[in-house]
């Protein structure tokens, strides 16, 4: 039934285009480049290198620890201490900006500064807690 559901994803995944990016998470990220940040996402999704060549976004991040490095998933905060290794970065140089709880969980145990959007960003836990990933912007 895995198998089945994971092929029904990936056909879904084949529609998707750039017209799938908002302008506003597109210039967050052009923002976030151009003041010299370095981007890295960790994801538990095996697709997720994929997912980002889709949207355009695969020359935007400079490093992407998922599904297919990891052992463990979320809360474990193994994806992000490999993100932060393949950055060459300590996670006190990190944020994390995260949905869900579980990441958010993973960011704090693996010493993160976590940042809750969407629907983490109503969780007590997170360090920041954004409404709009533009807001990214105004964190120093």
């Amino acid at each position: 039934m895995a198998d089945y559901k994971n092929s029904i994803y990936k056909a879904l995944l084949e529609k998707m285009d750039s017209s799938y990016l908002s302008d506003e998470v597109k210039t967050t990220l052009e923002v976030l480049k151009k003041k010299g940040y370095r981007l890295a996402i960790g994801s538990s999704s095996k697709n997720a290198k994929y997912i980002l060549y889709k949207l355009g976004l695969d020359d935007f991040f400079d490093a992407v620890s998922d599904g297919n490095n990891i052992t463990k998933s979320k809360p474990d905060p193994e994806v992000f201490l490999k993100a932060k290794d393949m950055l060459g970065l300590k996670a006190c140089e990190c944020v994390v900006v995260e949905d869900a709880i579980s990441g958010i969980d993973a960011a704090n145990s693996g010493g993160f500064y976590s940042v809750g959007i969407g629907p983490a960003s109503h969780y007590k836990k997170a360090c920041r807690r954004i409404k709009k990933i533009s807001s990214l912007l105004k964190i120093k």
